[in-house]
């Protein structure tokens, strides 16, 4: 039995699809990947404090004391997505290996 790919719903059983039918409706992306891609490259503070957990208080007393990197024009506050997402994973976390290896480079230095 052929089914056509947009006649798909809800209620298809998933064994009348094809491979190819199935292939492409686990082709799309997910809403979270599609949510990542709609971010525009300048935003403001509310979409910095949904993105970033904060709320909006805490984005404005940040950004007030220089503490995340933003831009200013005609007194609204604007992030750019690049430089908001590298603040906002800059203090990585060193998992035991990464330390362990850094401390054996650095033993292994002294030790020459």
């Amino acid at each position: 039995m052929e089914i056509e790919t947009n006649k798909i719903t809800d209620e298809t059983p998933i064994s009348f699809l094809t491979v190819g039918q199935l292939k492409k409706i686990l082709s799309i992306p997910s809403q979270r990947e599609a949510v990542k891609n709609e971010i525009p490259e300048i935003f403001g503070p509310q979409l910095a404090s949904e993105l970033s957990g904060y709320k909006m208080s805490t984005i404005y007393a940040k950004t007030s004391r220089n503490e995340i990197p933003h831009f200013k024009r005609d007194n609204k506050v604007l992030f750019r997505k690049s430089i908001f997402f590298e603040w906002l994973t800059e203090n990585k976390i060193e998992t035991k290996a990464e330390y362990s290896r850094r401390m054996d480079r650095r033993l292994s230095k002294i030790e020459r």
